[in-house]
């Protein structure tokens, strides 16, 4: 299989032909976790086409988990009949220290992946992109009195567990931090979807806007899909100083630049369990080739084609398969993954426009300043003036 999985289905052709069985079976093989399991099973067999909202923040560097799995796992909600939204929760990347209020700077960025996704091969036909900024100007009359509403209710020591940024300790955390989940809340809430999708690290978030759900006698609540997420790539125990970028693979990595990242990562041969090297190939290669090809560099030559990760994981285990040959293999399934990515950015003009725009400058914005030296402020002594 050359293009991704799914890409071009008929409009709603295997909801109506295919059992709910079968369109059930398309979405767990997105695999992770399904929260509400019972209540899609019976959505799949009411709706023809459920709503099914995908959450996306965009990122200015865009790795193969935002890339590559989110075209997986949209292609086969398309394919299980679902009308697919993918809100752009644009209004959310204010916080990221160097763009602050620039809405145009992240519409740019949204764009850029937006671009990535057309490249990999999602099928955009099928999707509509909501920009959540533009949400919010619409219907602030439902979005604000909700998260106002939520804030009231839980304490601010709880909101700042969901904070993902790691550069302030809790007492020195910008308040933006402590409202983004109440705002995520609300934007949870308001959407008619019958269906959410969110990767596994949101899974506290989802479930608090649950519980507020429940607490204001929401009548529906959404089916709940959570994705896999992708390790870094493991590094050697004996190279330990690697930095974060280098153990992330991303979709405009250049082949010399993946192929290097690859040779740097640790596989410890025969081993199966929390080996972090294999999740790339579980839930990357064979999701979307549907088959893992090894050629035994260090054996006499010969082609291995496995056609389930049960079968690559028992021959590993075993010794019979070296951990180089499968780094290598894994190295080609990515770039021949990449290689019309790379194509479309070349060949482009409006997608190089695009990923020249949506680079950052090498500098804070000035809200993000004026926390650092709020903070310097907090942890200098006070000083007092005594007058004589």
């Amino acid at each position: 299989m050359d293009g991704p999985p799914a890409a071009n289905v008929g409009i709603h052709r295997d909801s109506v032909e295919t059992s709910s069985d079968d369109r059930f079976a398309a979405l767990s093989s997105i695999g992770g976790e399904y929260i509400g399991e019972d209540k899609l099973r019976l959505l799949l067999k009411k709706k023809i086409a459920p709503i099914c909202y995908v959450w996306f923040e965009p990122c200015d560097m865009m790795d193969i988990e935002q890339g590559i799995m989110k075209t997986i796992y949209v292609n086969k909600i398309v394919q299980a009949g679902c009308t697919v939204k993918i809100l752009m929760a644009d209004w959310f990347l204010q916080q990221h220290g160097k763009i602050g209020t620039d809405l145009d700077k992240i519409r740019d960025i949204g764009n850029y992946n937006i671009e990535m996704w057309k490249a990999t091969g999602m099928n955009l036909d099928r999707v509509e992109l909501v920009w959540f900024s533009d949400e919010l100007n619409r219907h602030a009359i439902n979005y604000w009195p909700l998260a106002v509403d939520v804030s009231r209710k839980y304490s601010m020591e709880k909101m700042a567990s969901y904070s993902r940024n790691r550069t302030y300790g809790p007492k020195t955390l910008p308040a933006a931090e402590i409202f983004y989940p109440c705002m995520q809340i609300a934007a949870i809430v308001c959407q008619k979807a019958d269906i959410w999708l969110f990767s596994m690290d949101q899974r506290d978030i989802v479930m608090l806007a649950r519980d507020y759900a429940e607490d204001i006698n929401r009548e529906t609540k959404p089916a709940i899909i959570l994705h896999n997420k992708l390790p870094l790539l493991p590094e050697d125990p004996d190279m330990n100083l690697l930095r974060y970028t280098a153990r992330t693979l991303f979709m405009d990595d250049a082949v010399a630049s993946s192929n290097r990242k690859i040779e740097m990562a640790f596989c410890p041969p025969k081993v199966t369990d929390c080996n972090q090297f294999l999740e790339y190939i579980k839930y990357v290669i064979f999701p979307w080739f549907g088959k893992f090809e090894v050629v035994e560099k260090k054996g006499n030559g010969s082609n291995k084609t496995y056609a389930s990760m049960e079968d690559l994981v028992f021959d590993y285990g075993s010794g019979n398969l070296d951990s180089e040959d499968v780094k290598l293999a894994f190295g080609k399934g990515i770039n021949n993954i990449l290689k019309p990515v790379r194509v479309h950015f070349i060949s482009n003009t409006e997608a190089q426009n695009l990923y020249f725009a949506r680079k950052l400058k090498d500098q804070i914005a000035a809200d993000t300043l004026k926390i650092i030296l709020q903070n310097q402020e907090l942890d200098s002594p006070v000083s007092f003036l005594v007058l004589s």
